[in-house]
């Protein structure tokens, strides 16, 4: 019979930073046992927004003899499926393992939405499902993965943690970047309007003077030469 848990976690940020992070956590030092994650595909749909991404990860876990002996290589391979939703603000990964399938199922779902007591905060869901079909040990092995599936769990929070912190003090010095390039641009754009204004200052007044002595008709026939006397 399978085992199940459950794991809710509020991060006090918008939902918004938290999704952008969750694709930012990995790779991480706190998590040494991941060793890559590869993107398979990546869409959106044009009409909805919503964006769908299925990524390859392997990971390389500290199993214990007795269960390296029944799987033999320490590599484990998942698939990963991601759907974001901006317009209706949840976010779901769905990840399972790809090899070992007829000794041990792992089956992942996370969900990140807006929380319910607080829009301006990201109520995290992650659920688990392990099941074996080992003759013997099969209730110790979904025993262990459960184990390990919360101690990572753990782990995971405070990777995203700072992650969420790292986005967002980003997007700050982005901000605080292109407000001090708008300012620099406006004010030199202020200076070439004075300066433009400036020289039209002083020219307008030689311009007005040339077209004063040009309308005097006595300024006229002095700028015209005399006729020759036959």
């Amino acid at each position: 019979m399978p085992l199940f848990e459950t794991i809710k976690h509020t991060y006090k940020h918008l939902w918004s930073d938290a999704s952008v992070a969750s694709f930012r956590k990995y790779p991480s030092p706190e998590r040494p046992d991941i060793l890559s994650i590869d993107i398979l595909s990546k869409e959106v749909d044009p009409s909805t927004g919503v964006l769908k991404c299925t990524k390859l990860i392997i990971c390389k876990g500290n199993t214990p003899s007795w269960l390296k002996s029944i799987l033999g290589s320490g590599e484990c391979l998942f698939y990963e499926e991601t759907t974001v939703d901006p317009k209706n603000k949840i976010m779901t990964l769905k990840t399972k393992n790809l090899n070992f399938t007829n000794i041990l199922g792992v089956d992942e779902v996370c969900t990140y939405e807006p929380h319910p007591d607080n829009e301006e905060w990201t109520l995290f869901t992650q659920e688990a499902t392990v099941t074996s079909s080992i003759f013997g040990v099969a209730r110790k092995m979904e025993a262990f993965c459960l184990d390990r599936f919360v101690a990572n769990a753990g782990k995971g929070r405070k990777i995203m943690e700072d992650t969420i912190i790292k986005v967002k003090k980003e997007t700050e010095e982005s901000l605080a970047s292109f407000d001090k390039t708008f300012t620099s641009i406006k004010h030199e754009a202020e200076q070439s309007i004075e300066k433009a204004f400036s020289t039209a200052e002083d020219i307008l007044p030689i311009i007005k003077l040339d077209d004063k002595q040009s309308s005097n008709p006595n300024n006229i026939s002095q700028q015209l030469p005399n006729n020759k006397k036959k």
